[in-house]
């Protein structure tokens, strides 16, 4: 339980932190540019506690998934997880596309910036889940 706990805390705090940078700093102007699709910034702000319940619902869901099929595979099984839930999120963008009026160019960025995302979280997820209490009580990474 322990683990998951570190592992949740720390998938959430890299989401956070990823979508302040990749959204609020690196996509700036590709989003301001379709602002029209987006709620006013003080709307936002006043509704931010739903971004921090999406957030950790994707942190809590990620490590659940992990922690119930993958765990035994360390970081690569992270990365291999990260990969499929990014293939699920894109899908899911292309019915976005399909029926709302959001520029393609976003739509790629924003999934090449997902795929980051959940490799990412993969990776923290999976060395966190990789590593072993030795007798000494120091933890030590297994290969």
């Amino acid at each position: 339980m322990k683990r998951f706990v570190i592992a949740f805390i720390a998938a959430f705090i890299f989401i956070f932190f990823w979508g302040w940078l990749y959204n609020g700093v690196l996509l700036k102007d590709v989003l301001a540019q379709a602002q029209s699709l987006f709620r006013p910034r003080e709307e936002m702000m006043g509704l931010f506690y739903w971004l921090a319940v999406g957030e950790a619902g994707l942190a809590l869901s990620f490590v659940m998934i992990y922690a119930s099929g993958f765990a035994g595979g360390g970081i690569a099984a992270g990365v291999r997880l990260g990969i499929m839930l990014e293939i699920l999120a894109v899908s899911a963008r292309c019915t976005i596309y399909a029926t709302q009026p959001f520029p393609a160019k976003l739509l790629v960025l924003v999934s090449i910036g997902g795929f980051v995302e959940m490799i990412v979280i993969g990776v923290i997820v999976g060395a966190i889940y990789n590593r072993n209490r030795t007798r000494n009580g120091s933890l030590a990474i297994q290969h």
